[in-house]
């Protein structure tokens, strides 16, 4: 039998803190993101459902594109390396 991932407590925080920070950012709340699905995707978002699934950590990938798209942006996998390496530009 296949065992089930759990993510850490440290990963869960990561990922809790990227879409709270993703949020304020954009001057969203998680009621007006709620809102904003229902809207353009017709999904049965609520802002009690959007809150649990932050204080678990537990976004479907899909979900996750479908808010970045809200606010025209998309997700994708960046090496670490070409990110450390811009930062050491940029420094």
């Amino acid at each position: 039998m296949t065992e089930i991932y759990n993510a850490t407590n440290e990963r869960k925080e990561q990922a809790r803190r990227l879409v709270k920070d993703f949020l304020q950012e954009n001057n969203t709340s998680i009621l007006k993101l709620a809102k904003l699905l229902n809207e353009k995707y017709g999904r049965s978002a609520s802002a009690p459902n959007i809150m649990n699934k932050l204080s678990r950590s537990s976004f479907k990938v899909t979900e996750l594109m479908d808010i970045a798209e809200l606010f025209d942006y998309e997700l994708k996998f960046v090496q670490k390396n070409s990110i450390e390496q811009n930062n050491k530009v940029d420094s």
